[in-house]
Order: structure tokens, then sequence, then C-alpha cells
């Protein structure tokens, strides 16, 4: 797998629910990979429930880095009350409920991920590039929940990457890096480490959660430095208008 699509997806607002929760609907800080591909799947016009096996991790590599400062804000939301078929004319009422939001950082106007996305099949690297390209999406994008629409724009389809298992030295990582993954790492003056717990991975084809992992990010955006990572990191070189990138990333498994 040495073609590498690059892509960043963007929106005003996002809610990426943890599914552990119940009255209170908490939010990861990013799109879980279990999100990406199915943002990924509606976009290419598959029917719900029949990707998991197209993009399991035996299939395709995912990584996203945040690229824009983010926080968290909880609001209470008004949902019509449905305890009663009768009800969902709105006669009952409404119920109220407390629902976690991720947001640009004050100063920010957007939230911003970038997604590097692999897969073993050409065919449908190619065929998510012309949809990317041409802005011809199956199914409209959005950030969690329909309430939260997004954008989602290619940087680079001609990006080169290849993995890396020789490694001895502390990186520089610009992704989110599961956790089990970290061999060491010095933690820096003036970084906003962050974890987000069990996230999940992957689904099953009965759609249950087949595998989780917890992640480390920096708020800031900001590169991990001084990190020695297990197993493999992957490089990449490409072309962001007409300047040339290199970046070290994890993906996430």
């Amino acid at each position: 797998m040495n073609k590498i699509l690059i892509f960043d997806l963007e929106g005003t607002i996002a809610h990426f629910r943890k599914f552990y929760t119940n009255s209170s609907s908490l939010s990861y800080a990013f799109p879980p990979r279990t999100v990406i591909t199915g943002l990924l799947a509606g976009i290419l016009g598959y029917e719900r429930d029949t990707y998991y096996d197209i993009f399991s991790s035996e299939n395709c590599n995912i990584g996203l880095s945040i690229k824009k400062p983010i926080r968290k804000l909880i609001q209470t939301v008004n949902y019509i009350r449905t305890k009663d078929v009768k009800e969902l004319t709105g006669s009952g009422g409404h119920t109220q409920i407390p629902i976690e939001f991720v947001l640009p950082q004050v100063g920010e106007k957007i939230l911003k991920y970038r997604i590097y996305f692999l897969h073993k099949k050409d065919e449908i690297l190619n065929n998510l590039k012309e949809k990317l390209k041409k802005g011809n999406v199956e199914h409209p994008p959005y950030l969690g929940l329909t309430e939260c629409p997004a954008k989602v724009s290619l940087v680079n389809d001609e990006g080169e990457i290849s993995l890396i298992r020789d490694l001895h030295n502390p990186m520089e990582i610009i992704t989110v890096i599961p956790i089990d993954k970290i061999e060491n790492i010095t933690f820096q003056e003036g970084y906003k480490y962050m974890k987000e717990d069990r996230v999940p991975v992957e689904f099953t084809n009965e759609r249950r959660i087949k595998k989780i992992s917890s992640y480390i990010y920096e708020q800031n955006c900001k590169p991990i430095i001084n990190i020695k990572i297990k197993d493999e990191v992957f490089y990449v070189t490409y072309k962001e208008g007409e300047k040339r990138i290199e970046e070290y990333g994890v993906f996430m498994e």
C-alpha cells in the first residue's frame, strides 16, 4: 500500500458521541475510526452495515491529525418527548438532554481534521479520489450528527508514504496516537496533552464494537515530540498548494 489520499474534514460544530454514555451525551474530541469509515462509506454510496469488512484494519489504514485547536462545551438541547407514538406530533412537549459539542477554540472559526487514508484496493482509492475531486459525494458528510454538516476537501492524491519499523530514536508525531503504541514519552512544558479513552476502532458485521483504543493528542495542534513508538510509524511527504510537507504519524488501530 504505497498510494495515499489526504483530505480535510471541516465544520463549525461536531458531536462524536461516546458509546458508553446515556442521559448525558458526551463527545470524543475527534472522529473515531468508525466515524471516518462511515463517512467514507457515505461518500462512496455504500449501504448501511455493508462496509465493515471493506474498511477493516486488514484492508485499510487511517491516520488523523487535528489541524485547528478545539474545545468542548455542554449545551442542553430540546428533544421531542416520545413516550407514546401519539407524541411524535410534538403534542407531548419537550425533554431536555445535555449534549457535549466540539467547537473551535475562541478566535478560530472552524474545526479541521486531516485524514490519511490507504487501501489495498486501488479501485476504492481511485473511486474515492474522483468523488473528492469533483465534490460528487453520494451522501452529505457531517461531523457525528446530521445537525453538524461538514465539508470534505482533497488535499493531495499523489503523496508518497512509507512505513518505518526500525525505531531507535524519539520522533515528532502529528497524528492522534494510540496509547498502547507508545513505548516512551518525555512530556514538554507548554504542551497540553489530552487523552481520549475507550474510542471505538472497528465494528463487527452485526454492528457490535470489535475493538476500542485510547489515544493522546495535543490540544493546540502541536506535534508531539520526544516520543518513541512501538512497532511502526508512517512517513508521508506531499504538497499542499506550493508547500512541500513531511510528516510522521501513527495509524488509528
